[in-house]
């Protein structure tokens, strides 16, 4: 008795489901909802590009430092300057470290701009596809529409009546 009643719940909430959902309507969001990810994506790729923007400038930033670094440690042997030439010898060894790290992220950087390139190149054909198919669709069931529309007005057309009451007439003739 309560799985007939589950079962008759089921398909009246099916029911009020299918009658409210309109294909047509659905296509169109979705297609809506492709478009408002594009912006969402653009950000994140800015994002990304920033990073790689701000690891490239401190990476110039530590080759001014690097040629500043090798010139005054030249200039301090030249000087027999040894303390000197050892505290900027050590300060360009950290600079050079630093920006071996800097240069491995760089590379991630480049790498995950690439690919977030690549991703959003895909997802825009793929979107590209998806909206033509859902336009078609949409196109397709208007005219399927508009044809039942028309087979239903020429279904009203009674030739049946009219012939009778020809012959009917003519046969009183």
């Amino acid at each position: 008795m309560f799985q007939r009643l589950s079962r008759m719940l089921r398909s009246f909430f099916g029911f009020f489901i299918s009658v409210a959902e309109d294909p047509e309507l659905i296509l169109e969001q979705n297609i809506r909802d492709m478009n408002d990810q594009v912006p969402r994506m653009n950000e994140s790729i800015a994002m990304v590009k920033a990073n790689a923007t701000l690891l490239e400038r401190e990476e110039a930033k530590y080759k001014a430092d690097i040629n500043d670094l090798t010139a005054k440690v030249k200039a301090a042997i030249q000087a027999n300057r040894d303390d000197l030439a050892g505290g900027f010898a050590t300060r360009l060894e950290q600079v050079r470290d630093a920006m071996a790290r800097t240069q491995g992220q760089l590379e991630t950087a480049h790498a995950a701009f690439d690919k977030a390139m690549a991703v959003k190149k895909a997802f825009l054909m793929e979107k590209d596809r998806k909206t033509h198919e859902a336009l078609n669709a949409i196109a397709d069931y208007r005219r399927s529409k508009w044809q039942k529309k028309v087979a239903d007005v020429m279904e009203q057309f009674e030739v049946t009546g009219i012939s009778a009451t020809h012959d009917e007439m003519v046969r009183r003739i």
